[in-house]
């Protein structure tokens, strides 16, 4: 009976250790990304009709807001578009770049790159006229906005990374919201 408790606990010992070893390979741990900090939302209105493209399309957002979290609100400008591309049916890759005139007549420009990924459901939901939303019609609506601007109060801006996430999109009334959030950056 010894004998058998002496090897059952070696079989124990031996187990744990190739575990643990291939668990922390490497001396890797499992690393966290970076945590997320509600910034605002953005909001296009009178999205110019895109139809009858192949590949590439230019949309122009005509109007919008952009309302940040501590109340301050911008209001869409010229030039202000979306310069997309279809990667292939329901798979969008974005390229917008806009002005925004701030409400203390400041001008910040915004850009970015994004997916939206939509399922089969988002082209009978367009028929009908009806949003699309995440989880409902589109699988994957992300983008990366960055901000520039030579406005000392906004000044902040340009050191940030934004996540913009899809909100709704109801293209029958051309009509956009991304919540923004801003990257936060721990040593």
């Amino acid at each position: 009976m010894n004998t058998l408790g002496v090897t059952f606990k070696l079989i124990l010992i031996t187990f744990s250790l190739f575990w643990h070893s291939s668990n922390y390979a490497n001396g890797q741990k499992i690393k966290k990304g970076p945590e997320l900090e509600y910034f605002g939302s953005l909001t296009y209105k009178e999205i110019g009709e895109v139809r009858n493209f192949t590949r590439n399309f230019v949309a122009n957002l005509g109007s919008g807001t952009l309302t940040l979290v501590n109340g301050d609100i911008g209001k869409i400008a010229a030039p202000c578009a979306d310069f997309g591309n279809a990667q292939k049916e329901l798979w969008f890759d974005l390229d917008v770049r806009c002005t925004i005139t701030m409400d203390d007549g400041s001008n910040i420009y915004i850009f970015y790159g994004g997916k939206m990924i939509m399922d089969n459901k988002a082209m009978q939901l367009m028929d009908e006229g009806k949003p699309w939303k995440p989880k409902s019609d589109i699988d994957y609506w992300i983008n990366a906005p960055l901000i520039r601007t030579s406005s000392e109060k906004y000044n902040y801006m340009n050191y940030i990374q934004l996540i913009g996430k899809g909100v709704i999109a109801d293209l029958s009334t051309g009509y956009v919201t991304y919540d923004l959030y801003k990257v936060l950056h721990t040593k």
